[in-house]
């Protein structure tokens, strides 16, 4: 069907701080249907196994709704969960669904979403993961002694279990060879706290190795001699546990699955892998796209057209050119010693030695507005935390992508350093771009091949492009009786100047519903007292709203539908090109 067009006009948007984009969302209403958790979560390509979906209103059940998924899925039962601590600290009665999930054998590893359908309406996502391995389930019984450890027989081992309790872990024991290395994983089958359906607390396994050497007091002690919570986490990351090691000497050893801070309950399903050698992580659910501002993002040759594109403009832009930026001793004043490079450029080279910095030059012939991206391909914060600097021909810091402000919670003076800074420069002249780390002990392995250091950097110095940037739609699923409204919003950021409108089209709806244009109430909140200049660090958010409406006379759906939410600018009175796209499901249901 036609896609119905809303032309937003953005001049009385009421402005959206991110901290209350990213506050959480509030939980479903009572009758919502809410999936919890499915345990087991993992099956092995071309198998059939059994799982049991925990959450609210899922007891009339009807029918399972994939995501492009090789699987199928049958309801096979479903049943209040029988009375115990975590049921009646509930404040909604508690639904088990039995599952029967057949999957092809020409399937794809990886991760796949499924939603429960019933007739109140369809529930929010769980996902399931399918491996190439074969899939054990844990032993039922206690396993947490040494005693009750859980044996691992061969390798590649794949488990699945749960820490059911509060306090609980589980052993698994195993045998090595001298000089073995394994690596071990445990993936959650719940998202980190914060993500979007993730329980409030999330769950964050933890892994340790023990080796049952004891000691002068206790012969059967056991002894840690590797642990891993995460290899890394930052905000938005996996807390996934990730651990290779090598084992110098042959013989049985432990490992201890458990919640890093204690937690356990019936949610708190996880998968096992043990591989031998040295494997790369498994991260589930990794986005597919970065925000503008981050530092993993690509910096292409074409990213002039890119920009342009998500201005509405004509991508008629040149390609940027690249070049290498040369290492000069800390204390050598800029000027010649730099090699010269042509705006657009791109800086690319590493950083191998610790204290090492980089510098190139370009030269301004007039005033230009431009902007400075900073790409880590390899490592990036809090491991590799590039600094630069762009300083004047008499050697003076002009600019830095160092942010220093005063945060919105405490008012706490801080600095952070950004992915992006956008710069007004009113003099001609030569300018010389600097890149070091923030530690001056840190680098890249001096032997890595060149542009292959883990301290690798792309520095892009380019003509401001006003455009849109990173676009939030913010729905998972839809339910709709006759007669109601839901709104959705959209959050946009406004990019080096970007003052066009931004337009929404809804598409693939179902017969009685429309969608309409909407506005919102933000309440008023005092501004933090921020120090430094914060338009050169951050971009301006606002957002909109869309309302979705059923007639009176809409008839209820036995499956939702896959509507389509379609973001694009509008300049100079014509669409441009997709910016951001979301498909979710929507379905009508009966009034209640």
């Amino acid at each position: 069907m036609r896609a119905p067009w809303l032309v937003l006009s953005l001049a009385g948007i009421v402005v959206l701080s991110v901290a209350a984009f990213a506050a959480p969302k509030a939980a479903a209403p009572v009758g919502e249907p809410r999936a919890l958790s499915v345990h087991p979560f993992t099956g092995q390509c071309g198998s059939t196994f059994l799982a049991t979906v925990r959450g609210n209103g899922l007891r009339e059940a009807t029918s399972v709704f994939l995501e492009d998924a090789p699987l199928t899925v049958t309801i096979e039962g479903a049943e209040a969960e029988p009375p115990n601590e975590a049921t009646a600290k509930s404040k909604a009665p508690v639904d088990l669904v039995r599952l029967r999930i057949q999957v092809a054998a020409d399937a794809k590893t990886g991760r796949y979403l499924f939603r429960l359908v019933t007739p109140q309406g369809v529930s929010n996502a769980l996902p399931l993961r399918i491996t190439e391995y074969p899939v054990a389930a844990q032993p039922a019984g206690s396993h947490e002694t040494s005693e009750a450890a859980v044996p691992v027989d061969r390798l590649p081992a794949v488990f699945t279990g749960r820490i059911a309790h509060r306090g609980e872990s589980d052993y698994y024991a195993f045998e090595v060879q001298a000089a073995q290395t394994l690596t071990f994983q445990a993936i959650s089958g719940l998202p980190a706290p914060g993500a979007a359906g993730g329980n409030a607390s999330g769950f964050d396994p933890s892994l340790s190795i023990f080796e049952p050497s004891g000691s002068w007091f206790d012969p059967t002690r056991l002894n840690r001699i590797a642990f891993n919570d995460e290899p890394l986490w930052v905000i938005g990351g996996t807390t996934d546990a990730y651990l290779v090691h090598k084992f110098e000497k042959a013989g049985r050893y432990l490992l201890r699955m458990e919640a890093f801070s204690g937690q356990g309950g019936p949610d708190y399903s996880y998968e096992l892998k043990i591989l031998p050698g040295e494997a790369p992580p498994d991260i589930p659910g990794r986005p597919s796209t970065r925000g503008e501002r981050a530092f993993p993002r690509r910096l292409s040759e074409n990213r002039l057209n890119e920009l342009a594109a998500r201005g509405g403009k004509p991508q008629n832009q040149k390609s940027i050119e690249t070049y290498r930026a040369a290492p000069v001793a800390a204390g050598v004043p800029s000027g010649n010693a730099a090699p010269l490079f042509k705006l657009p450029g791109t800086l690319d080279g590493g950083l191998v030695e610790p204290g090492q910095a980089d510098r190139a030059r370009f030269h301004l012939d007039g005033p230009q507005d431009i902007a400075i991206e900073v790409e880590t391909p390899a490592l990036g914060p809090p491991l590799f935390n590039p600094i630069v600097r762009l300083l004047n021909a008499a050697g003076e810091e002009v600019a830095t992508n160092v942010f220093a402000g005063r945060g919105a919670c405490s008012g706490a003076l801080g600095k952070s350093i950004q992915a992006k800074t956008i710069v007004p420069l009113r003099e001609a002249g030569d300018y010389t771009v600097e890149i070091r780390d923030t530690t001056s002990d840190l680098a890249g392995a001096p032997d890595a091949a060149p542009g292959a250091a883990g301290f690798r950097y792309r520095v892009q110095v380019r003509p401001q492009i006003p455009h849109i940037g990173q676009v939030n739609i913010d729905v998972d699923h839809m339910n709709l009786a006759p007669g109601d409204a839901k709104t959705v919003r959209v959050a946009f950021d406004r990019e080096e100047g970007f003052q066009g409108a931004i337009a929404v089209a809804a598409e693939s709806l179902p017969p009685g519903v429309q969608v309409l244009a909407g506005a919102d109430f933000e309440p008023d909140k005092d501004p933090p007292s921020f120090v430094g200049k914060r338009e050169r660090y951050t971009a301006r958010t606002e957002r909109s709203v869309v309302v979705f409406t059923a007639s009176a006379d809409a008839q209820p759906m036995p499956q939702p539908q896959t509507a389509r939410l379609v973001v694009r600018p509008i300049v100079d009175g014509k669409p441009g090109t997709v910016l951001a796209t979301k498909q979710f499901p929507l379905m009508v249901i009966a009034k209640p």
